[in-house]
């Protein structure tokens, strides 16, 4: 049987409507794993100068959950086309990165000091964009924006402190589960003769992965020397079977494949 802390326990209605509530946060934690921002600056068609849009990109291999998460987290506004490997979703604009960010407010990002700060940054510099923009010194502003989001992306930020008590178990496992779908792994792998089990996750954000390890309560975190990232992985048969049931059962996984790969462990 699998043990979850109570912490936040109350009646069983309470909890069921809670439960329906904290599935939201699945997609939260997606988007974290496969999120990209940024101002594009483009010039206007009609010979007028240049304009800038915010953009805010989810990418992903699979076509019929983007078109899922573009239904809740949006109302269907983004935009989804095809890329090598795969497909991103785009909100591109001020009004649809905008309904992005209602969603992001009921349902924040629980870990992640990069996609906090990417959000972060373009949340800031909407009011600067538009030629209705009372901002002063938008421009400015703007390229500060674009200038620390590049900045961002090349050598990441100083830590944040994650106020869990925020956040109850269901929140926390759906994210996780969204998290989990967008940069994790699972399979089997050689040591020495044999076949060993594993389930990894591999991010920039050491937080995350901190979390991970916390909540399932299992697994080594190292950083790989080739890349830098924080590699959460578990490998124990009884740690392996825990997660898999936590994440089919108790926390489901969306992705299709990720689906397959667990169904094979």
């Amino acid at each position: 049987m699998l043990k979850f802390s109570t912490k936040n326990a109350s009646g069983a209605d309470n909890q069921q409507e809670t439960s329906l509530v904290s599935k939201f946060f699945y997609y939260t934690g997606f988007c974290v794993g496969e999120l990209s921002c940024s101002v594009i600056r483009a010039n206007d068609k009609r010979g007028r100068g240049f304009y800038f849009m915010p953009d805010l990109t989810i990418s992903n291999a699979d076509l019929n959950l983007l078109k899922e998460i573009n239904g809740i987290i949006a109302l269907n506004v983004g935009n989804i086309s095809p890329i090598k490997g795969g497909y991103n979703l785009k909100f591109k604009g001020k009004k649809k990165v905008e309904r992005v960010f209602q969603f992001l407010q009921k349902y924040p990002v629980i870990a992640g000091d990069l996609a906090k700060r990417k959000l972060k940054l373009l949340k800031n510099v909407l009011p600067a964009i538009g030629n209705s923009s009372k901002v002063q010194d938008r421009l400015k502003v703007i390229e500060k924006c674009r200038k620390d989001l590049k900045d961002l992306k090349l050598n990441g930020l100083a830590e944040e402190i994650i106020d869990l008590d925020r956040f109850n178990d269901d929140e926390i496992g759906f994210f996780l589960a969204g998290i989990i779908d967008a940069e994790g792994s699972c399979g089997f792998k050689k040591s020495g003769s044999r076949l060993q089990p594993f389930f990894a996750v591999a991010m920039k954000d050491r937080k995350i992965i901190e979390l991970i390890r916390d909540f399932l309560a299992c697994g080594n975190i190292h950083i790989r020397s080739n890349d830098g990232l924080y590699h959460w992985e578990a490998n124990k048969k009884s740690d392996i079977a825990k997660v898999t049931e936590i994440f089919t059962i108790k926390y489901p996984s969306r992705l299709q494949k990720m689906k397959d790969r667990m169904k094979k462990l």
